[in-house]
């Protein structure tokens, strides 16, 4: 019986977790969604991983006192089965983001790359980032003056999300934003990688 509540208490939170792309009904109703740490939508495995870990995170029950204490102790706000599972939960605004093929899709309203943010002063290797990778970077920075201010920062937003999840820059939380990041990011790129040698 004990196998059993441990098995449905569980299984609930990662086949919904699974089948819904990283939300269970109380997530989409919160607006909330798991993802993978560079971005992606969990796999089946992520979502088990982290829920079978849920009851070490309930200790002491119901208290969540383990989970709450990493939550804390974590940069990144990840619980035990986050940490273990390599996810992330994240929040969603979806009234303020534009979708990325209404964005990518319009005219290039200024193909000059300028810096329109104090540059965010980081420290971290950028030899793990792709060209596609980097691709979708220029390509927000060249677009997103077409967009309204609120949906420009969700999508600055979007697209910083997994690129620092990946190369885990540190920087000074005070003076950082995603588009200052961005623009800091592209032209060390480009520097290192497209105009060297």
């Amino acid at each position: 019986m004990i196998i059993l509540l441990f098995l449905t208490f569980s299984g609930y939170f990662a086949f919904f977790e699974w089948i819904w792309s990283g939300q269970t009904p109380g997530k989409r109703w919160l607006k909330l969604r798991v993802l993978r740490e560079d971005g992606r939508p969990i796999t089946f495995w992520e979502a088990s991983v982290r829920n079978l870990l849920r009851s070490l995170d309930m200790m002491p029950a119901p208290f969540y006192s383990i989970g709450l204490i990493s939550v804390f102790i974590n940069s990144s706000d990840q619980r035990v089965g986050d940490m273990v599972a390599g996810t992330v939960v994240v929040r969603e605004r979806e009234a303020e983001a534009p979708e990325f093929a209404q964005v990518f899709a319009s005219p290039v309203s200024d193909p000059a790359l300028r810096r329109s943010f104090k540059p965010v002063d980081f420290v971290a290797s950028l030899n793990s980032l792709t060209e596609s990778e980097i691709q979708v970077v220029e390509t927000f920075l060249r677009r997103r003056w077409d967009l309204g201010d609120v949906p420009r920062q969700w999508m600055a937003w979007r697209v910083a999300l997994p690129i620092l999840y990946k190369i885990r820059p540190v920087y000074d939380v005070e003076k950082f934003t995603y588009e200052g990041f961005l623009e800091e990011l592209l032209h060390r790129y480009l520097q290192q990688h497209r105009f060297s040698g």
